[in-house]
């Protein structure tokens, strides 16, 4: 019964839930090039906008879950609209099409890290990984000072062009309070492990913590405890930027 439920259920979603092919002109403005990525939120394609003749992205919600998804539509065409920042993709507009839902944003061409760490190998020391980490710290700071949290803060959410750092996805954001203001500081400590880790070489197949995995400097374990809450955290973004100057400092001294 259950399986006849779940085939129900995804036969249901997949009428609900067109997925527009290459070539279609969506609202006589969007040519659709590719799917970039489907998600339970969305449908994300890569569009000529034919009114600009440049690139954008559109997404669609998924109309099976009107519901859920047009809080979450709302919230971040809402959260686009109000950060005006050269790293943040630029919301275009919001529109609505065969029933649908669909917002269209400024495309930001690059690489992921996630696939630049993974897959091309990108090593970063520890001073190079703390510079990096400083300009998206700064974009951050812009959020925050915004009133708004990002709520997923990861690798594949950063995209690299020129050595220039751009952070995207905002589908998860939130107004700012105090506990998502930890969980993106948390998710900072992750992201920042990530990138100190892709010089790290196992000499052996012990599982040790990062503690004694990554030869740091003392600076950039305070910072990275502060963040993982295991010491007490950061309050404010601006604390995190002054102790990672301070860390940066260290390595020119």
């Amino acid at each position: 019964m259950e399986v006849i439920r779940w085939i129900i259920k995804k036969l249901w979603q997949t009428l609900m839930d067109k997925t527009f092919s290459p070539i279609h002109i969506l609202a006589n403005r969007y040519k659709v090039e590719k799917v970039l990525g489907e998600g339970s939120y969305g449908i994300v394609y890569l569009c000529w906008d034919l009114n600009t003749s440049g690139k954008c992205v559109v997404k669609q919600m998924r109309k099976s879950k009107r519901k859920e998804n047009e809080t979450m539509y709302k919230q971040e065409t809402a959260v686009l609209s109000i950060l005006n920042h050269p790293s943040i993709p630029k919301l275009m507009e919001t529109f609505t099409y065969q029933n649908n839902m669909f917002f269209a944003m400024e495309f930001i061409d690059g690489e992921n890290l996630e696939d630049l760490l993974f897959t091309k190998k990108k090593q970063y020391q520890e001073k190079e990984a703390l510079l990096f980490f400083k300009e998206l710290l700064e974009i951050v700071q812009h959020i925050h000072k915004k009133g708004v949290a990002h709520g997923d803060i990861r690798i594949p959410n950063v995209i690299m062009n020129n050595e220039r750092l751009f952070l995207i996805d905002f589908g998860l954001s939130q107004n700012l309070h105090k506990k998502n203001v930890q969980d993106d500081f948390y998710d900072l400590g992750d992201f920042l492990l990530f990138i100190l880790y892709s010089t790290y070489d196992a000499p052996s197949k012990k599982n040790q913590p990062w503690t004694k995995e990554l030869n740091l400097q003392t600076n950039t374990t305070c910072i990275l405890k502060k963040l993982l809450q295991i010491e007490e955290p950061y309050q404010n973004v601006n604390d995190i930027l002054q102790d990672v100057n301070h860390a940066i400092s260290d390595h020119i001294n």
